[in-house]
């Protein structure tokens, strides 16, 4: 007898008022996000979702082919909801936007998600998050892709200039997309 596909045996875990690490990804890894256009739109999407199902966000990185976020979901929605609704509602905002019509596919089913345990695993999202665009060669450094939360920790302190200048060492070897 056959074992079910991998995605019927995944099991979601609903943890209120966690932060959560989310990784949504396009259909066959299309650039949908390379014009600033369609990042500003998500920005927009995610606004209006978060106004329907309140979450904090914590953390992000748009790239051209995924999203990275890392939110707080409080006990009034969970990630599943949330993730619909800006999959959902990108996707019919940027038909609208590009006058297309019928059925179209913009993001690869289901998305990755981890419960963040606790501060050290917070930590090591965070910098995976922010080192991102480097690691993809989006840019040089942290600080020259504008489409994340980086320059925000920076401003916090959490960061100084320089960091992610190097693979941080805490990453190498790890792909969580």
């Amino acid at each position: 007898m056959s074992k079910p596909p991998v995605r019927a045996r995944i099991r979601r875990v609903y943890a209120l008022g966690e932060v959560y690490f989310i990784t949504c990804v396009t259909a066959n890894r299309r650039p949908v996000f390379e014009s600033q256009t369609e990042r500003i739109l998500l920005r927009k999407t995610l606004r209006n979702v978060r106004s329907v199902h309140p979450f904090e966000m914590r953390a992000y990185a748009l790239m051209s082919d995924h999203v990275h976020l890392m939110l707080r979901v409080p006990g009034t929605t969970d990630i599943s909801k949330i993730v619909h609704s800006l999959k959902r509602n990108f996707t019919l905002s940027y038909k609208r936007a590009k006058g297309l019509t019928g059925r179209v596919t913009v993001w690869q089913r289901g998305f990755w998600d981890h419960v963040i345990r606790d501060e050290r695993d917070y930590a090591r999202h965070l910098n995976y998050v922010h080192y991102n665009p480097v690691k993809h060669g989006c840019a040089a450094r942290p600080e020259d892709h504008a489409d994340t939360s980086y320059g925000e920790y920076v401003t916090r302190g959490w960061y100084e200039i320089g960091w992610g200048h190097a693979e941080p060492e805490a990453l190498k070897g790890i792909d969580m997309e």
